[in-house]
């Protein structure tokens, strides 16, 4: 059922902690038309061995615990991965039985809460996941819909750009107070640029203000 969710999210291989187990029919009936994500199931041995090539590793629990690494809100989820561009983040679900061991939230960079309203407190194991993977689609879709309805405005546009420019310093081009900015307007007025267009120049703008704001930390 979880590759069935990898195949709807498109998301890289499902990574397991445990023997590595035959394809069964009822697999593949689980999965309904995912057999290539089956086929592509990573198995390890070990917690650490699942998680050398991840530069983050995100706990889920229902419960927290003293002996649990930091917990944060599932709203700042997206904010942790974003901080992680380019690279790879795992998010790891435990059994239903007992949830995850001690080894694997021993090696968790932080784990996220649920805080559900009801008095159930558990979820099963595809619940989990769905809730999670929805919740990160849900922020990004929102995201990117404010992103789009602000490059609609090409005034709030450079306004934004010129702030960047301010924090790398090019707000004193050439010896001249927001000369940078007025060149930049000039270039994008001056050129028959789409909107897709200049959607992926404020994404750059955004992944270099964020960069830059995090070596300042």
């Amino acid at each position: 059922m979880v590759c069935r969710l990898i195949a709807n999210f498109d998301l890289p291989p499902l990574r397991i902690v445990g023997e590595k187990k035959d394809l069964h029919f009822e697999m593949e009936w689980m999965a309904h038309n995912s057999n290539e994500e089956l086929s592509k199931i990573e198995y390890f041995s070990e917690p650490k061995k699942a998680r050398e090539d991840l530069s983050l590793l995100i706990g889920t629990a229902m419960i927290q615990g003293k002996d649990r690494v930091g917990f944060i809100p599932l709203s700042d989820l997206t904010n942790k991965i974003k901080s992680q561009v380019e690279k790879k983040v795992g998010i790891v679900f435990g059994r239903e039985d007992r949830g995850l061991s001690n080894a694997m939230i021993d090696i968790c960079d932080f784990m996220i809460d649920f805080k559900l309203p009801g008095k159930q407190p558990s979820m099963n194991l595809s619940q989990s996941v769905s809730f999670v993977l929805g919740v990160i689609h849900g922020q990004f879709t929102e995201e990117n819909r404010q992103i789009n309805k602000e490059i609609l405005d090409t005034d709030n546009f450079f306004k934004y750009v010129k702030n960047v420019f301010e924090l790398i310093e090019m707000n004193q081009f050439h010896g001249r107070e927001n000369l940078a900015i007025k060149r930049f307007k000039k270039i994008i007025d001056s050129s028959s640029i789409s909107k897709e267009d200049l959607g992926f120049l404020y994404k750059v703008f955004q992944k270099i203000e964020f960069k830059i704001k995090n070596e300042n930390k």
